[in-house]
């Protein structure tokens, strides 16, 4: 998967700049997820320590805050 920032065109304002580069990696956040914890689980199958454990708990803890953001969305719409 290629990371691209978008090129800075010259009408461009900073700020717009700056919030298509947010809505770039808040997009890109999912699929780190998912490579912290297969990395995790890889490296705990290495038995590399705490770099596994690391990696498996950053994946979860960016797991469990989409979920919260998607059911905090979800409530206040209803």
């Amino acid at each position: 998967m290629k990371f691209r920032i978008p090129k800075r065109q010259a009408g461009m304002s900073g700020e717009a700049f700056l919030t298509t580069c947010c809505k770039t990696l808040d997009s890109s956040i999912p699929a780190l997820r998912t490579a912290c914890l297969i990395a995790g689980v890889i490296a705990a199958g290495l038995r590399l320590g705490s770099v596994g454990d690391f990696l498996f708990v950053t994946g979860l803890l960016l797991h469990f805050s989409i979920w919260f953001e998607n059911w905090w969305v979800q409530r206040r719409h209803r």
